[in-house]
């Protein structure tokens, strides 16, 4: 990689970085990111959309096999697909006809992965990872 691409691959790291620590450092919720993130966790209250999220953490799915996968339609399956699209919880591709759906980025696993934890943790009423911090 020539010099100044690194050099701007460093600046938009430290930039992200800084973005990322003075969000989540910053004392209260401005309305809109409150609100976006209410919306991120709305995108999955839904059992059925919960499957769905759950599949495409395991890998890339065509609307057919989720349809299968969450037990309804695929006409059903795309509606679901377009609200979590609009809340870019997932992305799609297409190959000729066929569209191919997948988590949008390592974000959406990781907060679906952590959802999944402390389902289990609370269902099975397992002790807090000594390795964590308390809240």
């Amino acid at each position: 990689m020539p010099h100044s691409l690194t050099a701007h691959a460093h600046a938009l790291d430290d930039r992200e970085a800084h973005i990322i620590d003075a969000s989540l450092r910053a004392p209260t919720l401005t309305p809109e990111v409150a609100l976006l993130v209410a919306q991120t966790f709305q995108a999955v209250a839904d059992a059925t959309r919960a499957r769905i999220v759950y599949a495409l953490t395991r890998g890339e799915h065509s609307v057919n096999e989720l349809a299968v996968i969450a037990g309804i339609s695929p006409s059903a399956t795309s509606h679901h697909l377009k609200h979590l699209r609009d809340l870019r919880i997932v992305t799609y591709r297409r190959e000729g006809a066929r569209v191919f759906y997948s988590v949008d980025d390592a974000h959406v696993a990781a907060l679906f992965r952590e959802a999944l934890h402390h389902v289990v943790h609370v269902v099975y009423a397992l002790p807090d990872h000594p390795d964590e911090p308390s809240p």
